[in-house]
Formats: structure tokens, C-alpha cells, sequence
């Protein structure tokens, strides 16, 4: 007799909707959030700072609500983010400026923080002269007495979203049409992509990029793809937005089409085959996993993913489409395979991908202590687990996308040994020492979500 291929209707019907879903953001994109919740994280700056003027203590008030700036990123005008009618309040008051910031963002103190940044970067070799116009400050840079090059940052138009809200970015042109130089000025991305952007050659490829040509495409960094092309996206806006009003007197032409975009090499269709043949280890039932197997499997994980690429998986990436931010190819096909992973290979990812698990798994292989249970129950680190992960994804869907910090593999595996957050992952992985997996049992949300995916796709097993 023939035997019939047996397929397990509930995995491929969770696959068939992921696929759809994926399918569905290739093509479309991610979801275009206008909502000002989204923005929250750009209500405060150096410079912008609401103030609570007076304060009433548990008074009736018609309404309340989260405040930010409207959507047109104008500061100083507000609105309403959520509105809850008729509820008690702590406190309410009258919203002011701090006494900084006077009328507007056009201000001394912008100008003189302009005048500072250029004088560390060229002492007395240049004179910078810092101008207001409208609402905004720029500076003439001369050498030698003649007009050389000018500069401009785009904090007073700034929409584009990165990793964790907007990025702050300072631009200087030359007469003749080229930028000569892009900087980094502030954000809330995670530092150690950050650090690992500013340590690459990332933005030296913006000098010489000619103001004329409409189109360019630079190299975005591996393990920091959404940050570098949120500060390309930046750099395209400071153009169209700032530059066009600021800098129309300087040129003959109209620089308003300049448009910039961050792609990744070729090398990450590399990076895929190497994750794909990973995860392929741990799904295949033929391939056996052999303690000695899975240590080589760990090593290779903790310094191929983790110290060479710093690419580990988190949460994050799972809602970026939903919140309005695309994803690379690389790091759409990454998230695929996590999600079938979870589905098909009793989630590959946290057994055999990760490295920051990777990390925790030789620690206790090699730890002088005798293992022991966690000082709270299963369940509890369970709940645990599901509290965190709820609290973030919450959050991070009502705008707070600094919750997406919420992670301890970029700064170990980025060796960011001034980031607190460098001691704080060391210790989970110390802690596994005597307490195995402890990260990943207690307070890791990604696989908090892959658990679930997994939960989700097993089918009840039959009675003989």
C-alpha cells in the first residue's frame, strides 16, 4: 500500500497567513501611521521642553490626554494625542516653554551651539558666522576671508522615523554643489548601533555626493540597516525641506530633487545562505544534535551572528512594518525564517540561532558552579516573561519606539563597554552560570513571541 503524505493542516494554515502577511509588506510596504502617538518621541529636544506651569491636585477636567507636536513638526504648536473626556487627574495645568527656549526654536542658544560644534571642528582655521532666517539658524563657513561652504541641520523639520524616533543630522555644502561633510548631532537610537555606525567609513560616503544629481545610493552598515537608512531618508528631507529655504540665495539651481537612499551589499544574500543553512541544522530531523554538535553549532553562532554581524533577532522587528517602517530585504528574510522556524522547527531560532542564547549556553557548559533552579517558579518566570513582553509591545504600538532599546545582544556583542547596558547582558550571561538560560526564560521578549508561535502551531495529539 501507498502511504499518504500527512500534512499538518494547522502549521501550514499559521504559515500560509505569514506568508500572506509578508507577502503583503513586500509588496504594499509597511503600514503609513499619521497618527501624532506615533511621533511622542519627538516632542523634546535640547532645545523644546514643555513645562508644567500649575499644578491642581485630583481636579475634574473636561479632558486630558498625551500632548505632542502636530504632524507638521512645527514646534510649538500642540495637540491633543489621546483624548480622555471627564476623568480624574493627578495633576493639570497650563503647559510653557522652558525659559530657554523664548518664542521659537530660532533662538541664541541654537546659533551659539552651531558656532561651538563648528569651532571644535575647526578652531581658528575658519570663521563661522551663524544666521538666523525665519525659524531657522545656518552658518557661513570662510576660509581666508571668502565664503567656502555652509552648513545646516535639519532639528526644526524632521519626520523621518528611525529604530527610536527621529535622527538629528548637520549638513555642509560647498559653493561649488557637493557636500563636503554629514554629522552626527542626537537621537535615541541604540547606542552601540550608533557606535558602530560612527566607527565605519558610513558617513564619509556622503562627501562629494553632487547636489545636482538627483539620485544616490550609499552602503548601509550591516546590524544597523534601519538606522543608516533612516539617516539617509534624513538627509533626503533636510534637502527637500530645510536646505531648499535656507540656501535658495547661494545657488543657480534647485536642489530640491537631491535624494539619497542607504542599501546593503550584496553581502548580506551571504549572511542569508549562512542563516538559512543554520536553521536548516535545526529543523532537519535527519541531522543529528549531538551535545558535542550543538557547543560547535553555539560557538559558531556567538561569533559569526553575534561579534562579526551583531545582527540578533528582537521582538521589534516583528511590529517595524505595522508601525510604519520598512524593513531591508535581509532583515524581512530573517524574520521569515525566525517565524517558520518557530513553526515547523520547535523554535530553531532560540535553540540554535541566537547568540546572545548561544552566549548563555557555553557559559553553562564551562561554569565552575553546579547548576540550580530558578529562586521563582517556572510559571512565574513565565508570567514574568509575558508581562515584560506585553508591556513593551504596548508601548512601542502607542509610539514610545524607545522601547525597542529594550535589548542586550548590540552592546555585548558590540563590546560598548561605556554602555550600562554592556554590564547589565554580561551579568545575564554570568547569572546562567547558576541559573541556566535565565535571560531566556525570565525576561526575553522575542522569545516570548516565538514560544507563542510555537504553542500556536502544535497539534493536539491523538489517542491510540
Amino acid at each position: 500500500m501507498k502511504q499518504r503524505l500527512k500534512l499538518d493542516v494547522k502549521k501550514v494554515v499559521i504559515t500560509s497567513v505569514v506568508l500572506l502577511i509578508f507577502g503583503g509588506f513586500s509588496y504594499w510596504g509597511p503600514i503609513d501611521r499619521d497618527d501624532v502617538s506615533l511621533h511622542i518621541s519627538t516632542l523634546e529636544n535640547e532645545y523644546f521642553t514643555p513645562k508644567l506651569v500649575t499644578a491642581f491636585q485630583t481636579k475634574r477636567t473636561k479632558e486630558s490626554g498625551l500632548i505632542s507636536d502636530n504632524t507638521n513638526y512645527v514646534l510649538g504648536e500642540f495637540g491633543m494625542v489621546k483624548h480622555i473626556a471627564d476623568k480624574r487627574t493627578k495633576e493639570a495645568g497650563l503647559l510653557r516653554f522652558s525659559s530657554e527656549m523664548n518664542s521659537s526654536l530660532h533662538n541664541d542658544l541654537w546659533a551659539k551651539e552651531i558656532q561651538e560644534n563648528l569651532f571644535k571642528q575647526y578652531g581658528d582655521k575658519k570663521d563661522v558666522v551663524v544666521k538666523k532666517k525665519g525659524e531657522f539658524c545656518f552658518a557661513e563657513i570662510y576660509d581666508r576671508g571668502r565664503l567656502s561652504s555652509l552648513y545646516f541641520e535639519n532639528k526644526l523639520y524632521n519626520s523621518v522615523q528611525g529604530f527610536s524616533g527621529p535622527i538629528f543630522m548637520g549638513v555642509q555644502v560647498g559653493l561649488g554643489g557637493k557636500i563636503e561633510k554629514v554629522s552626527y548631532l542626537t537621537s535615541k537610537e541604540t547606542e552601540s548601533y550608533l557606535r558602530k555606525i560612527l566607527r565605519s567609513n558610513y558617513l564619509e560616503q556622503y562627501i562629494g555626493l553632487n547636489l545636482q544629481d538627483q539620485i544616490h545610493e550609499i552602503d548601509a552598515v550591516s546590524g544597523a540597516t534601519i538606522t543608516t537608512k533612516a539617516m539617509a531618508d534624513s538627509i533626503t528631507e533636510a534637502f527637500k525641506l530645510t536646505a531648499s529655504q535656507l540656501l535658495e540665495n547661494y545657488y543657480d539651481f534647485d536642489f530640491g530633487d537631491f535624494q539619497v537612499s542607504a542599501a546593503l551589499t550584496y553581502w548580506w544574500v551571504f549572511h542569508l545562505l549562512i542563516l538559512l543553512a543554520i536553521f536548516l541544522f535545526a529543523m532537519l530531523p535527519q541531522i543529528k544534535k549531538t551535545k558535542k554538535r550543538r557547543i560547535i553549532m553555539a560557538v559558531f553562532t556567538l561569533v559569526y551572528i553575534g561579534f562579526y554581524m551583531n545582527a540578533s533577532f528582537t521582538y521589534v522587528t516583528f511590529l517595524m512594518p505595522f508601525m510604519g517602517t520598512e524593513l531591508s530585504m535581509f532583515l524581512g528574510l530573517y524574520a521569515l525564517l525566525t517565524l517558520l522556524g518557530a513553526i515547523w522547527g520547535k523554535n530553531a531560532y532560540c535553540s540554535y540561532v541566537c547568540p546572545f542564547g548561544a552566549a548563555q549556553m557555553i557559559s553553562l557548559k564551562y561554569s565552575p558552579f553546579k547548576s540550580k533552579k530558578l529562586f521563582i517558579s517556572n510559571k512565574q518566570a513565565e508570567y514574568l516573561r509575558y508581562g515584560i513582553t506585553l508591556m513593551l509591545f504596548v508601548g512601542f504600538v502607542l509610539g514610545y519606539k524607545e522601547f525597542g532599546n529594550y535589548e542586550l545582544f548590540p552592546d555585548l556583542f558590540g563590546t560598548e563597554i561605556s554602555s550600562f547596558w554592556f554590564y547589565i547582558a554580561s551579568a545575564f550571561v554570568l547569572v546562567s552560570m547558576r541559573y541556566p538560560m535565565f535571560w531566556c526564560r525570565a525576561a526575553c521578549p522575542t522569545g516570548c513571541i516565538l514560544d507563542s508561535v510555537k504553542q500556536m502551531s502544535k497539534s493536539k495529539a491523538h489517542k491510540k
